[in-house]
C-alpha cells in the first residue's frame, strides 16, 4: 500500500465544491482507491457509520456501503460496484473507477451525454432453434417474444419508433443483433431475457449493463482491460439500467437482484446505451407461473417502457 495523488478533476464535480477537495487516496493491488467518507463529505452527504455500515443522505439521495461488499444500495436499490470495497485503516476505500463509472452517474445524471430518443431496438432474446432456459412448461424464447411485442405496443403508444430484432419464432445469431442495431440507426437497445438457476429458490429482477474497461463483470471472470465501443457510453449505460431496474420492481414488486455488469455480445458493439434485463427465473416455480401470465406480462412491459421514459427526461437535450 502506498499514498498516491489522484487529481481532484478525476473524483469531483466542479460544481460540487468551492475548495480544493481533500480526500485520501491510496493504492491496493496496483489499483486507485478513494476514501468513501471523505467523498461523501466532499460531495455534501451527510455520513455516519453504523454497525459496519456507512450511511450517506442528501437531497433525498441515500446510498448504504457495507465494508468489504461489491454491492452498495442507492435509494434502496442494490447496484454491484466494479470492485469490492476496501477495508483499511478502520476506513472504507472506494476505487477511482467506480467513482467516475458507477456512483458519479448516479449521483449527478446531468454528467450523461444528452440525447434525444426516436428509436428504440428491442432484441428478444433466443428463439428459433435456441429456446433459451427451459422451465417445467415453458421456454425463455417464447415468455420473451410475448414481452417484446408488449413493450413494442406501449412505446409505439407513447410514440416512439421500434424496431425488433424478431417478431416470430426465428433465431437470430447474437454476432449479428448489434450489427443490426448500428445499421438501424437506433437511439436505444434493450434486450429482454429470461434468467434460470440449479437452485429453483432464487428468484428476482437484474438488469446488466456493458462491464467498464478494467472492471470485473458481476459474474466473475478476469480483469479485461479492453474498451469496447459500448464503453463509449458507459455513464449512460448504468442510467439506463438504474431507470429501467427501478421502474421493474415498482411495476412488478419482484426482488431486487440489482444492477449489474457484463461483456454480454450483445451489448460490448453497440453504438447506443443499452441494458440486458434478466426479467425473471423460468426456474424459479412461482416465477414461471408469473412470467406466463398475460397480466404480469404486460406489469413487466410498462415497467421497462416507464424507465425508459424516465430515462428519456434525464437525458433530453434542451
Amino acid at each position: 500500500m502506498r499514498k498516491i495523488l489522484i487529481p481532484a478533476l478525476l473524483l469531483l464535480l466542479t460544481f460540487s465544491v468551492s475548495a480544493a477537495p481533500v480526500i485520501r487516496q491510496r493504492q491496493f493491488a496496483r489499483l486507485n482507491y478513494c476514501n468513501v467518507y471523505d467523498l461523501l463529505k466532499i460531495n455534501r452527504f451527510n455520513v455516519r457509520i453504523q454497525q459496519k455500515k456507512l450511511l450517506a443522505s442528501a437531497r433525498n439521495r441515500n446510498l448504504v456501503f457495507e465494508h468489504k461488499q461489491r454491492k452498495f444500495q442507492f435509494n434502496g436499490q442494490r447496484v454491484e460496484l466494479g470492485f469490492p470495497l476496501v477495508y483499511n485503516g478502520n476506513q472504507s476505500w472506494l476505487t477511482v473507477a467506480d467513482w467516475q463509472k458507477t456512483l458519479r452517474p448516479l449521483l449527478y445524471p446531468a454528467t450523461a451525454a444528452k440525447h434525444r430518443i426516436y428509436t428504440i431496438y428491442l432484441d428478444m432474446g433466443h428463439g428459433g432453434s435456441d429456446p433459451g432456459a427451459i422451465g417445467r412448461f415453458s421456454k425463455e424464447k417464447n415468455i420473451t417474444l410475448a414481452l417484446g411485442r408488449r413493450v413494442a405496443a406501449f412505446l409505439r403508444s407513447y410514440g416512439y419508433r421500434v424496431i425488433m430484432t424478431r417478431n416470430s419464432d426465428i433465431y437470430v445469431p447474437l454476432t449479428q443483433v448489434s450489427a443490426r442495431q448500428r445499421l438501424s440507426r437506433s437511439d436505444l437497445f434493450v434486450s429482454i431475457h429470461v434468467n434460470s438457476a440449479a437452485d429453483k429458490s432464487i428468484s428476482g429482477i437484474e438488469t446488466f449493463c456493458l462491464t467498464p474497461a478494467g472492471m470485473a463483470s458481476s459474474n466473475g471472470g478476469k480483469v479485461d482491460k479492453k474498451s469496447y465501443p459500448g464503453n463509449r457510453l458507459d455513464s449512460n449505460n448504468i442510467l439506463l439500467a438504474w431507470n429501467i431496474q427501478r421502474s421493474l420492481l415498482k411495476f412488478t414488486s419482484g426482488r431486487d437482484r440489482g444492477i449489474k455488469r457484463a461483456r454480454f455480445a450483445v451489448l460490448k458493439e453497440l453504438n447506443v446505451p443499452g441494458v440486458l434485463i434478466e426479467v425473471g427465473f423460468i426456474s424459479n416455480r412461482i416465477e414461471e407461473k408469473l412470467l406466463n401470465q398475460r397480466a404480469y406480462q404486460d406489469r413487466i412491459a410498462a415497467g421497462i417502457v416507464n424507465g425508459i421514459v424516465n430515462y428519456s427526461r434525464t437525458v433530453r437535450q434542451k
